[in-house]
């Protein structure tokens, strides 16, 4: 899982600088071990995998993800799947973490389109606006999932697939609604391996960071952080899902913040 391919002054979780990034394409490239997320898919649903295999993905569909990223993906010959969010794509909005960024944040629609004409490279949805999905009511998070991917279809005239649930954040719900909608899979934040008839809307990830030199990155690829990265992880859910609740408790019966 990665979000973003560029220089920073200091550390950002969602970046990775484009030399490291270059080093970690060629680890990949070296392992044969890239895949496009349909051949996971496939692998996973028929089975057997008899080597270990990775998708590459990227979040939030960010302008640097098509002039840093895809020439070293390019290079390497390793494929990626690229998760855009409507709303971002429109320039209509940008990412909340990113808001004081100067400077044109996200991919256009004529960059998306771009991007979808590449070899190797495919574009999944990451809802219109990039919401907390369960944190809305069930017809606003059926049209965040369902529309959003019509949106897509639309503007690059080309199938869509796969779905991202924005910051990892679901339940059931989510789960059922990105099945409806005709996705044939969905990609979360929880950490770890995905084996033999996992369920489609709930792939595992594993993030990859600025920090992670040929060795943590040989490292991740291993499973060897799996255990210590769900215990983050769900510690990362329970905070959330207290964070909500207390969002929930201000909230008067009428709707309105008490």
């Amino acid at each position: 899982m990665y979000h973003r391919v560029r220089t920073t002054t200091g550390f950002d979780q969602l970046s990775v600088h484009p030399d490291r990034f270059e080093q970690q394409m060629a680890r990949l490239q070296q392992s044969q071990c890239a895949v496009t997320l349909d051949e996971a898919l496939d692998m996973l649903r028929h089975g057997p995998i008899d080597k270990p295999a990775v998708a590459v993905t990227f979040d939030d569909g960010y302008l640097d993800n098509l002039r840093d990223a895809l020439p070293i993906l390019q290079a390497h010959a390793i494929p990626a799947t690229i998760f855009v969010t409507v709303a971002f794509c429109d320039q209509t909005a940008r990412h909340a973490r990113y808001s004081n960024e100067r400077g044109r944040l996200h991919l256009d629609w004529d960059e998306v389109r771009e991007l979808s004409a590449q070899p190797g490279i495919t574009i999944g949805s990451h809802t219109l606006t990039h919401p907390h999905l369960p944190q809305l009511a069930s017809a606003e998070a059926q049209r965040e999932i369902a529309e959003s991917r019509a949106r897509i279809e639309s503007q690059i005239a080309r199938p869509v697939f796969h779905f991202c649930y924005p910051s990892g954040d679901l339940g059931d719900r989510e789960a059922r609604l990105a099945r409806e909608a005709g996705y044939r899979a969905a990609v979360t934040v929880a950490p770890g391996v995905n084996r033999v008839h996992a369920d489609p809307y709930l792939l595992r990830r594993t993030e990859v960071t600025d920090r992670d030199d040929e060795w943590a990155f040989a490292l991740k690829l291993a499973g060897s952080y799996d255990r210590l990265h769900s215990v983050l992880h769900r510690r990362r859910v329970r905070q959330f899902q207290r964070q909500a609740l207390a969002v929930q408790a201000t909230v008067a019966p009428d709707g309105r913040a008490g």
